[in-house]
């Protein structure tokens, strides 16, 4: 993949450029977000990006985690409703005209996630000035899991098996290139496929991993809450929380004393600290409409309950320890933190910007002293 030097030539010849206007403050909301569900190569999109200053007049749409749980799965479990998630994202709206091209961060959901499942950090770094781009990965997807909870398993449940992601993964960089020359098209000229970044949270850690440690053309890597060794020559951030009982802290330290780069320990914050999936309260769906059922996979279903819970400061970590003893980190509190250092990071490597991560930043104790 090139950067083509044609994209100075468009941008230079653009009349109507809305320069980045940015709070100082890396954890801060910056410009209007836009969002749009492209379709490429048999794989949904959602596309995440800059929009213009008039998007801030418009309002923002919500996240409905139901459009994603199959029709005969909700057929099965009665009525059911999950809280929508506001996503401070505006529907279709127009890209915002860049002084330079913006760089593409590619992100991978986790298992039982969805593309939509982290919209806290993808419309933030959006709102930053990165074009954020994620698709649903069949296999691991909510879509997948969910008819798997009853017995016997209903249609369409799909376990185990390779890693559906990195084959993903390369082909939303073809929607990159081709986005990118498409002539007249929405993002015509305007990414920059020179600065590109990979993220991605639990098996999407891994993906991040498995992919950018293999993979030249990313510049830079941030796994979240999951993830393997890398020894490639690239900056690498690695975030974890202390108190994730899924990936928990000591894993992950041991993976990454064979990596390069840094590693961000999150004081108290468990798995679901980089999603939104907290939101949806799914310890209290799965207590009030499904543990009376006798259709159900009562061994995969309590897996799937502390998959959905931990991190969550509603619920009671389980089994406590010194770094989590009564309750799991605020998500108000872990929330800005993952957002600044995120920024940071990805300012630093993909646009050559910022004061750069500073040395200590990464000690438990510098990010939330108070834990």
């Amino acid at each position: 993949m090139k950067r083509l030097a044609l994209l100075t030539v468009l941008l230079v010849g653009c009349t109507h450029i809305e320069p980045l206007d940015l709070p100082a403050d890396p954890a801060e909301t910056g410009v209007p977000v836009g969002v749009r569900t492209m379709e490429h190569d048999g794989l949904v999109l959602e596309v995440w990006y800059p929009a213009r200053d008039d998007a801030a007049d418009e309002p923002t749409e919500d996240v409905d985690f139901m459009s994603f749980v199959p029709d005969h799965v909700s057929e099965r479990l009665g009525e059911i409703e999950l809280p929508l998630i506001p996503s401070g994202a505006v529907r279709d709206s127009e890209v915002r005209p860049p002084e330079e091209p913006y760089p593409v961060v590619v992100f991978s959901h986790g298992l039982g996630g969805t593309r939509v499942q982290s919209v806290d950090f993808t419309v933030h770094l959006a709102s930053r000035g990165y074009v954020v781009v994620a698709t649903d990965h069949a296999g691991r997807a909510l879509a997948d899991l969910l008819p798997c909870i009853f017995s016997p398993p209903l249609a369409g449940c799909q376990l185990g098996g390779e890693d559906p992601a990195p084959p993903h993964v390369d082909a939303i960089l073809d929607w990159v290139d081709e986005a990118n020359e498409e002539k007249k098209g929405v993002f015509e000229g305007i990414l920059d496929t020179g600065a590109l970044g990979l993220s991605g949270h639990s098996a999407g850690g891994w993906t991040t991993t498995r992919v950018g440690e293999d993979d030249a053309q990313f510049d830079a890597l941030l796994p979240m809450a999951g993830g393997g060794p890398v020894t490639r020559d690239v900056p690498l951030l690695r975030m974890a929380g202390t108190c994730d009982y899924i990936a928990s802290y000591g894993s992950i330290q041991e993976e990454h004393a064979e990596s390069v780069g840094d590693l961000l320990a999150i004081a108290g914050a468990g798995h679901l600290a980089f999603s939104d999936f907290c939101t949806l309260d799914l310890g209290g769906f799965a207590e009030a409409l499904l543990e009376e059922r006798d259709d159900l996979n009562t061994l995969l279903l309590a897996g799937l309950v502390q998959l959905g819970t931990d991190g969550c400061p509603e619920a009671v970590p389980d089994p406590a320890g010194e770094d989590c003893p009564t309750a799991w980190l605020p998500l108000e509190e872990s929330n800005p933190v993952i957002r600044y250092y995120a920024t940071v990071f990805f300012d630093e490597h993909l646009r050559g910007t910022g004061p750069g991560v500073q040395d200590g930043v990464y000690d438990v104790a510098a990010v939330n002293p108070a834990r």
